[in-house]
């Protein structure tokens, strides 16, 4: 049998943690849970899975879903996108960014690398590629075969991608992005001038 198109742990078991408060604390009971992930999803719950498990991206899906009810405030892609920075801040506290000090002229480079290097590791499906916009800074980070990479992936990789390129170039910078066709998403950096 082959694998479905996965997250490995490292990307998940934040989500998992966060589950796990609400069900702790009482605001969620275990039954809803039971009832709305399907019961395959409840084998990644409770436990500190190892870095190189591997968990169906629906998995994933299924448990930021649960989370946008309990936390987003009506604001599912503000909270997905915050997400995102969260993580990419996490990342930032433990310097994995060091390596890709870069200028003004090559930090669009160097974000592209640190999304193209870390999709490579944490999806088991998907194909990014990294672009060179027409004026220094600007960039394009295109995933292609992406049809099962969900919406709320798109939207905390915009987060992490924005982070990432405020943190590598010392200054401010928007990501914006689009699934352009269903098998396509497609991020755009630029650096605020």
């Amino acid at each position: 049998m082959s694998t479905p198109p996965s997250i490995k742990a490292t990307g998940f078991q934040t989500a998992a943690d966060d589950l796990k408060v609400h069900l702790d604390s009482g605001r969620l009971p275990r039954a809803e849970v039971e009832a709305r992930l399907d019961p395959e999803d409840l084998r990644y719950l409770d436990k500190q899975l190892a870095a190189s498990t591997w968990v169906p991206i629906a998995t994933y899906r299924r448990v930021v879903e649960l989370l946008i009810e309990l936390e987003a405030d009506g604001n599912p892609e503000l909270y997905l996108h915050g997400r995102g920075v969260r993580s990419a801040v996490r990342l930032h506290k433990i310097g994995v960014y060091r390596q890709f000090e870069a200028s003004v002229d090559t930090w669009g480079a160097r974000v592209g690398k640190i999304a193209t290097t870390m999709a490579a590791v944490i999806y088991n499906f998907t194909r990014w590629t990294f672009e060179n916009g027409g004026t220094i800074g600007d960039f394009k980070i295109i995933v292609d075969e992406a049809r099962d990479f969900p919406e709320i992936a798109r939207l905390t990789t915009q987060g992490f991608i924005e982070y990432t390129s405020k943190a590598v170039s010392g200054g401010d910078a928007r990501v914006t992005s689009a699934r352009v066709t269903p098998d396509q998403v497609v991020y755009t950096g630029r650096k605020v001038r």
